[in-house]
């Protein structure tokens, strides 16, 4: 059952190492996004943000299209997809709330509206929210888009949580003030909480509950990894590592993790290929 589902499936099968390399992912984005956003300095911030929408945008189009045209899941093509997603949608979300002058609740409750909006479009035309069955064009398509949202809202609900009333340098009237840790800290054990559920709990494959526990944590791993993105490069120490510091921590882990999971699947493939002989 595994093999059949890894040699049809253009998602990865959800494991543990799933799970690690989703939330570097989404750390990686928080970080690189607002240094890049940065990189041209404060006066000026326009060109920082159109540079930076340019160069993720571009990339994840690129590697979206490699992974839309293969036949199956491809670690390198899906994961930097990912992870360009999470640059790209750290922007999408900040954006929003700057150019409309929205809050964080409002902008959370949006985002969380076309999420919905994406999950019930992708049933209506699929009956099916499974990710166990991203077989096809259309149903990868949904399963893009619908991650996407889950990026823009995850964002704006941890920068909701996090962010003070007053009284600091990013205040909004919405905000409950958790501050960053805290925040990574009770989103974190919230998530644990789903992972130990799927893993103990055991959930039917592809049931209400399967589903709906699978995006809860997805969605969580935004919040989760960017909070502690910006508590290491803002808080920690002071901001000694700062946006820059913690990319390159990040991205050196990313490196790593991916490197294991292409070695794995290369593994996996070469068992296909040999049991098919």
């Amino acid at each position: 059952m595994q093999k059949e589902l890894t040699a049809a499936s253009k998602v990865p099968l959800i494991t543990g190492l799933f799970w690690l390399a989703k939330m570097i992912s989404t750390g990686l984005g928080e970080s690189l996004s607002d240094y890049s956003s940065q990189i041209f300095g404060q006066q000026n911030g326009n060109l920082g943000e159109w540079f930076t929408v340019g160069w993720s945008l571009s990339l994840f189009a690129i590697f979206l299209t490699l992974q839309m045209r293969s036949k199956r899941y491809r670690p390198l093509y899906y994961w930097l997809s990912v992870a360009l997603l999470a640059v790209f949608g750290t922007f999408s979300a900040d954006t929003l709330k700057s150019i409309t002058g929205l809050h964080y609740l409002e902008t959370t409750l949006i985002f969380g509206g076309l999420l919905l909006a994406s999950f019930g479009a992708w049933y209506l035309k699929e009956h099916d929210l499974s990710i166990h069955h991203i077989t096809t064009a259309t149903n990868e398509g949904f399963y893009w888009v619908t991650v996407a949202f889950s990026f823009m809202l995850g964002t704006a609900a941890g920068d909701w949580l996090a962010t003070a009333r007053s009284g600091g340098y990013n205040v909004d009237p919405t905000g409950l003030g958790l501050g960053f840790l805290n925040t990574g800290l009770i989103l974190g054990a919230l998530f644990l909480l789903l992972l130990a559920y799927r893993a103990w709990g055991k959930p039917r494959l592809n049931s209400g509950l399967e589903i709906s526990s699978f995006w809860l944590a997805y969605i969580l791993t935004r919040p989760v990894g960017a909070s502690f993105a910006d508590y290491f490069g803002y808080d920690f120490a002071g901001g000694v590592l700062g946006n820059l510091g913690m990319s390159l921590i990040w991205l050196v882990a990313f490196t790593v993790v991916l490197t294991v999971i292409i070695r794995l699947d290369q593994k996996q493939q070469l068992v296909l290929t040999e049991d098919a002989a």
